[in-house]
């Protein structure tokens, strides 16, 4: 009985001293970066730097001890949340530095959504500090609603994997089924074996079940290859920070390594191409244009290929049109090779290279969207 109570009362003295420590000791292990690590205990790559001042403008060591902040800590915990209050009952935040709608959302515990809902006339990407954001509405626009019945769970349904889909840019995509090949599918979509394969140039003999085939190219609106007189903007090599956050992102597209192809899907049960970008790049809250076209001529900037670094887009037209309709992003840059992440039509979420046929002969242009 003594043993047991002098383990509680041990255990109590160590969680009251870990909620009272301003700071917590972090020993840096192999693929981590400033910004994964500010990411994994909630607080920003400027408290590490506060922290650990010689660190700023390093790379990092493994085994290095680093300082964070105790988010948990009493005094942390005792920071006000900057609001104010009309006479109506109507609750304002007051925008300050480094701020974002997603951030402010998260500190009061409510929804991005519900938040725009309050503030219709604000632009998430245009928010300015001292800005007054609300979140809460007056007393008077609250309608009371009656308490809804319980309702029971439903069952998740079974997801059901289409055979026949349209991807982002309007292509008629067939999800190869078992026993199924080339001529059969031809002869169910009536269309010659010869059109099919000029479609699929990637195809293989023996097709394997789940294999994806473009059936017949889509309408969809594209961006077309700009020309050799587009320009071209001598683009600053990557900032620590903008590099820490590239090894993030290219760590969290990796995950979904050997994801099949979805047309427009945007999650782990499938991605077309513009879909693992998005998907990805909204790790650091950062919304890209859902189509490779769009983000073509709508994200970051054009660079030059040999200035190209991690995290880039690169970007590929493969429809024999001449417009841009696949999109990647890069993971490692050799003298000449480049390495990036994609989800094609035929084999899901794959890490490609320029070296290869294929994409030497269909390469387009290179994006920074991880700039200053």
């Amino acid at each position: 009985m003594r043993f047991i109570t002098l383990i509680t009362f041990i255990f109590i003295c160590f969680t009251s001293m870990v909620f009272s420590q301003k700071t917590i000791k972090h020993t840096v292990v192999e693929g981590e970066s400033f910004y994964s690590i500010a990411k994994k205990y909630n607080v920003t790559e400027s408290d590490i730097y506060e922290l650990n001042p010689k660190a700023k403008g390093t790379l990092l060591q493994l085994k290095t001890v680093l300082l964070i902040p105790n988010k948990n800590s009493k005094t942390e915990n005792k920071k006000k949340k900057v609001t104010s209050k009309n006479v109506d009952g109507t609750e304002f935040h007051i925008v300050e530095v480094g701020e974002s709608l997603y951030k402010i959302a998260k500190k009061y515990g409510i929804s991005l959504e519900k938040i725009k809902e309050l503030n219709p006339d604000i632009k998430p990407e245009a928010i300015q500090i001292g800005d007054k954001i609300t979140i809460l509405a007056s007393k008077k626009e609250v309608v009371d609603v009656a308490p809804k019945k319980a309702e029971k769970p439903q069952e998740k349904p079974i997801e059901v994997i289409s055979v026949y889909c349209e991807d982002e840019l309007g292509n008629k995509i067939h999800t190869v089924q078992k026993g199924e090949t080339l001529y059969k599918i031809a002869k169910k979509y009536k269309i010659k074996l010869n059109d099919l394969k000029e479609l699929n140039e990637e195809v293989v003999e023996n097709l394997p079940e789940g294999y994806q085939l473009i059936i017949k190219l889509g309408t969809a609106e594209l961006a077309k290859v700009p020309t050799e007189t587009k320009e071209i903007v001598e683009a600053k090599p990557l900032s620590l920070e903008n590099m820490s956050k590239a090894e993030f992102l290219i760590a969290k597209a990796s995950e979904h390594i050997g994801t099949r192809y979805r047309g427009g899907g945007t999650t782990s049960a499938g991605f077309d191409c513009s879909g693992l970008m998005f998907a990805t790049y909204k790790h650091i809250d950062m919304t890209l244009p859902r189509s490779s076209g769009s983000m073509a001529v709508g994200a970051g900037v054009r660079v030059d290929r040999n200035q190209a670094q991690k995290g880039d887009l690169i970007f590929f037209t493969t429809n024999g049109r001449g417009s841009i309709n696949h999109v990647g992003m890069i993971t490692e840059v050799l003298e000449d090779e480049i390495k990036f992440i994609h989800s094609s039509v035929q084999a899901g979420v794959i890490i490609s290279s320029t070296k290869e046929p294929y994409y030497s002969k269909r390469f387009v242009q290179i994006n920074r969207v991880l700039s200053e």
